[in-house]
């Protein structure tokens, strides 16, 4: 997000305000307020013209509108980015063919906030978290303001997400009650649901916390008359009785026992809590579901939302995401709601002739005769109900035809319709439903469905993970984890696991009573392609090589002629998902789709599919290769890591086609994005790989490959591997062809020859000449920096610092970062050798602080480890040994410790350390350091105040 967007915010709680860097934007009078909270209200989406015109003027528009509406639309922007160069792209009020948006961050709103502290406060309540939910809680009605919108907050397009919003506050308010007697009753408990009960006298709930803290504090007649009074109140107002849980408390209280009634009442289902105890009012016109829905209560809660402020949701995702099950749940709520009648359920599945939509949609409504469009308008014209259209995809002309004749003439019906694709109908607010959220979600629909074939089953810890490791596999989809868990009665946990490489033939056998589509994962899947145009089919098999991602010029690369309109359709039929974050955008495929789509190749096909993706993995990584010693080293960096799942599939189908030249160009170009990563083992093993295709014979690209996993080796400690690779690659390469690398493979070899200090010496200098004569800056510095290290262990620390220092001018010259570090690292331990134990720490700390921002961990992990020693001799051994734990813990994360690459330094560092503390206080220091890990690391670069060392002083500019 541009940072002009960033600096943006907009508070509506209380009244329309804008700020920019926090300072007020001078919106002037309700016509531009109102074009904000019409903007706001879109949550991103673009507002159509006609829609901030009945914003704007609320349905009495001047005559010269058009161009009122743009010096509206010009004032707020000149407000918004003042600085925004004429003719310059608006980045904040953005916009785009149907209408105009307001891109924002996603907490520059203050109703935004508040509704999702509201929301983590709700979630944290039902998992018990009473602590969490009371400060989330706390958090979100900090935000409130009243009314909603201010002075705009009576405008009918306002009406509803006003409605939305105190309703969320209230509920708010009642849940932090909960959560607060669940901890503990006060004096400010007694006195908030004093207030809310006399503020909403018919919400029930209200009256049964505020029984339940009167008891909980000791005050049972107190409570008693409190509920009495609640029976009052609903007979007089309602003319009904209290609802089954009022009637219970009164019971218990009567009976002495309202004391040991639970303090909270837990959550069970996904439905957010409701207002009164009485129980559910389940519409005869909605299918009753037979399994309870599990996993989507935030799904749930903000489809809710939408149907709360659109008239028209579509909820779009790929088959067998649950769809049909949400919006179900979504409309059982809406039975509770304001209705008049309904909600009512229109099947359009099994629907051939778009001709017969009307009429099917009029026979589940209960509307005899009605024949036409027309005619079930007219039905529906006092009508204030939901309607929910299931399964739209195969219709999509005709149920746009039908919302947009049917919304207009009944203001007070909602179409909430499910599609595999939007039905592209203005007004229409898209609700995309992906896969289940979270492990533990997707492992508990796996266990009740399984147990509800095998009842006296129950999941070993082993069968747990296995479990979670198959829903992963399966994508988190809800209908191939059913399936799998359908197969339990004959396959044991471990054989679905294993047979998943066949997904299509394991995943079949739904219940015989439902639809076809929802029998297998094959027929799910099928529906959506199958009726693609053969062109798009293609596409889609073709997608399906990649891995992990892609954005449009990948598309471009491997799928000849494709562009951004082809890729949209696949979107448009769910069988895409888009990452609405990524710049540029980024694209990807459900696990299951993709299988489906490379089962759509023929051999020949997928061959040359696999090689035209590796052929681009290969030029991405070659591309990224060349820039990574200089200051557009991070962004490089962070280019190759977003496809690392692109490299390894490209890298596996090399290695499975026997592609050597694409394998060994592979791990040339990737052997310094290993290394600085830390990627060891994978490095290792991908190189190994590629040269085994070779075998001893000789190839151009072997002598890269060799560089690449010569440093690999060093870090893992196997110093003789490291020593033989680097040496294959200075006899096989050829200095013309790969001068760079050649100069700092020589370099490396010189560290790997230190124990020989005149051979060292000699090698380290031939590499420094030969940097020289071929204006080589990076392989001069590491050519210096090997110097240095020679002088250092020959005994000559004051050339050693001579060298090193020159070395950190060149790297800095050539925006070397690494090699900036590594001389820097070498400095410091020629300071530990002289005892200059506070200018070591001082140092340390800056070259801590400077690898902070580097992709490289192990020499991050290393410079901690070299201030630990520091920070030892300098007489704060404690924090040192702190350090040394959090290092040791951060280490294994990837495989590697610093003893491995530095043993003797790292030795001393330890040493340097416990020399002044008891086996027992080292010991508890190194825990809590091995707890703590990076908050650990900070605490201690915080307390080591040190001044800034010019040594590691980026000038603004970044390098690696």
């Amino acid at each position: 997000m541009p940072d002009s967007a960033r600096a943006v915010r907009v508070d509506v709680l209380g009244g329309v305000r804008a700020f920019r860097d926090d300072e007020p934007l001078r919106l002037g009078g309700a016509q531009v307020r109102a074009l904000i909270a019409a903007l706001v209200l879109a949550d991103g989406q673009a507002v159509t013209y006609d829609q901030l015109v009945d914003a704007i003027w609320d349905g009495s528009p001047p005559r010269a509108v058009r161009q009122a509406l743009h010096s509206y639309v010009a004032k707020l922007r000149t407000e918004l980015e003042p600085d925004r160069a004429a003719r310059a792209a608006a980045t904040v009020l953005v916009s785009s063919p149907t209408g105009y948006s307001l891109a924002l961050a996603d907490d520059a709103v203050d109703a935004w906030r508040f509704a999702a502290s509201a929301r983590a406060g709700t979630r944290a309540l039902r998992d018990g978290r009473l602590a969490e939910a009371l400060s989330a809680l706390d958090t979100a009605l900090a935000e409130w303001g009243e009314p909603p919108y201010g002075d705009l907050s009576e405008r009918a397009f306002l009406a509803a997400d006003v409605a939305r919003l105190r309703e969320l506050w209230i509920t708010a308010r009642e849940e932090h009650a909960e959560a607060a007697l669940g901890l503990g009753v006060d004096a400010t408990l007694h006195a908030e649901l004093d207030r809310l009960t006399r503020e909403y006298p018919l919400r029930e709930r209200t009256w049964e916390l505020r029984a339940r803290a009167l008891a909980r504090d000791g005050r049972q007649a107190d409570a008693l008359a409190v509920l009495r009074t609640a029976r009052t109140v609903l007979r007089e107002e309602l003319g009904i009785d209290p609802g089954p849980g009022l009637q219970r408390l009164e019971q218990d209280a009567l009976d002495g026992r309202l004391t040991d009634t639970p303090d909270a009442t837990p959550r069970t289902t996904d439905a957010a809590p409701r207002t009164t105890d009485t129980p559910r009012r389940e519409s005869p016109h909605l299918p009753a579901p037979l399994t309870p829905l599990l996993g989507r209560a935030d799904e749930l809660a903000d489809l809710r939302d939408a149907l709360a402020a659109h008239r028209l949701v579509t909820l779009v995702g790929p088959g067998g995401v649950g769809k049909t099950r949400l919006a179900l749940a979504a409309a059982r709520d809406e039975a509770d709601g304001d209705w008049s009648a309904g909600p009512w359920f229109v099947e359009l599945a099994d629907l051939t002739s778009p001709s017969l939509l009307a009429v099917t949609a009029a026979g589940a409504l209960g509307a005899a005769g009605a024949q036409r469009t027309e005619d079930l308008a007219l039905f529906l014209r006092e009508a204030k109900a939901l309607i929910v259209l299931d399964n739209c995809e195969h219709l999509l002309d005709a149920v746009a035809e039908f919302v947009a004749a049917v919304l207009p003439q009944c203001p007070g019906v909602t179409i909430l319709a499910t599609s595999r694709e939007p039905l592209g109908v203005p007004g229409e607010r898209l609700a995309e439903l992906g896969p289940l959220a979270g492990e533990a979600a997707a492992v508990e629909l796996f266990v009740t469905r399984a147990q509800a074939l095998i009842p006296r089953w129950r999941p070993t810890p082993d069968e747990e993970q296995q479990i979670a490791a198959i829903c992963a596999e399966l994508d988190g989809l809800p209908l191939a984890i059913e399936l799998a868990a359908a197969r339990s009665r004959t396959l044991s946990v471990d054989e679905i696991a294993a047979s998943l490489h066949d997904r299509f033939a394991l995943l079949v056998g739904g219940a015989r009573t439902g639809p076809e589509r929802l029998r297998s994962l094959e027929a799910s899947v099928s529906l959506s392609v199958e009726d693609l145009p053969d062109r798009h089919r293609r596409l889609f098999a073709t997608l399906s090589v990649f891995a992990g991602g892609f954005d449009l010029a990948a598309v471009r690369a491997v799928a000849d002629g494709a562009g951004a309109d082809d890729v949209e359709t696949l979107l448009g039929k769910s069988l895409l998902t888009a990452d609405p974050t990524a710049r540029p955008r980024r694209f990807g495929m459900l696990e299951s789709l993709r299988e489906y789509g490379t089962r759509l190749l023929r051999d020949t096909e997928q061959a040359a599919v696999r090689a035209r993706h590796r052929a681009w993995v290969v030029e991405a990584c070659e591309e990224a290769d060349r820039h990574w010693l200089g200051r557009d080293a991070v962004r490089w960096f962070a280019r190759v890591r977003l496809e690392q799942a692109n490299v390894r599939a490209a890298f596996e189908s090399a290695i499975a086609d026997g592609d050597a030249t694409t394998a060994l160009r592979l791990a040339g170009a990737l052997g310094w994005y290993w290394y600085r990563f830390g990627h060891i083992t994978e490095g290792i093993g991908w190189s190994s790989a590629a040269l085994q295709l070779v075998g001893d014979g000789p190839h151009p690209r072997r002598a890269s490959a060799f560089i690449a996993m010569a440093p690999l080796q060093y870090l893992a400690g196997a110093h003789d591997a490291a020593a033989k690779a680097i040496g294959a690659a200075l006899a096989e390469g050829d200095p013309a062809t790969m001068t760079t690398k050649y100069v700092r493979a020589r370099a490396f070899q010189a560290y790997l020859s230190a124990a020989d200090p005149a051979a060292a010496s000699a090698i380290a200098q031939q590499a420094l000449d030969e940097a020289r004569q071929w204006g080589d800056g990076p392989g001069e510095a590491e050519a210096l920096a090997a110097l240095g290290q020679i002088a250092r262990l020959s005994g000559a620390p004051d050339r050693a610092a001579t060298l090193l220092e020159q070395s950190i001018a060149v790297a800095r010259k050539s925006e070397h970062g690494f090699a900036v570090a590594s001389a820097g690292w070498m400095l410091v331990k020629v300071r530990l050798d002289r005892g200059e134990a506070e200018r070591a720490v001082r140092s340390a700390v800056a070259l801590s602080r400077f690898l902070e921002s580097e992709p490289d961990v192990t020499s991050w992990l290393v410079a901690l480890h070299t201030l630990a020693g520091a920070l030892g001799m300098a007489g704060e051994a404690a924090a040192g040994a702190r350090l040394l734990g959090a290092v040791s813990a951060l280490g294994s994360d990837i495989g590697f410790q610093p003893q491995q690459m530095d043993p003797l330094d790292s030795e001393r560092n330890v040493r340097l350390v416990r020399s002044s503390l008891s086996s027992q206080a080292f010991a508890e220091e190194f825990r809590i350091g091995m707890l703590g890990r990076r908050d650990v690391v900070e605490a201690v670069l915080e307390s080591a105040t040190a001044a800034p060392d010019p040594m590691f002083d980026r000038s603004g500019r970044r390098t690696a």
